[in-house]
């Protein structure tokens, strides 16, 4: 992961049942995000609160404002549906830099 690769945070846990969450997570929903054109790598971790932490890089913002659009992505959206219900948390950050517009100065 370098300083300026855009990437997407995800924070989920449900109230019940983390074992089998937890196992879908990781073996399912991940293997999918890898599938999304434009990702180029997929990071997971769990806190000591059964919280499941996923970091999607991605090539460049333009690449993730792409991916949005793409089947893949659409597909792994739609795993989620059986877990709408038990979400106890359920957060997406998306970080990427931003660049500032070239400013020009006049001085007389």
């Amino acid at each position: 992961m370098r300083g300026d690769e855009p990437f997407i945070l995800l924070r989920a846990r449900v109230r019940e049942e983390q074992g089998a969450f937890a196992g879908w997570f990781r073996s399912h929903h991940l293997r999918e995000i890898r599938k999304i054109p434009g990702v180029t790598a997929v990071f997971w971790a769990e806190t000591k609160g059964h919280t499941q932490l996923g970091i999607y890089c991605f090539q460049d913002a333009q690449a993730m404002q792409g991916a949005f659009g793409s089947p893949e992505a659409a597909y792994a959206r739609g795993t989620w549906a059986r877990w709408g219900s038990v979400l106890e948390e359920f957060s997406v950050e998306m970080q990427f830099p931003l660049i500032p517009p070239t400013m020009t100065v006049s001085v007389n």
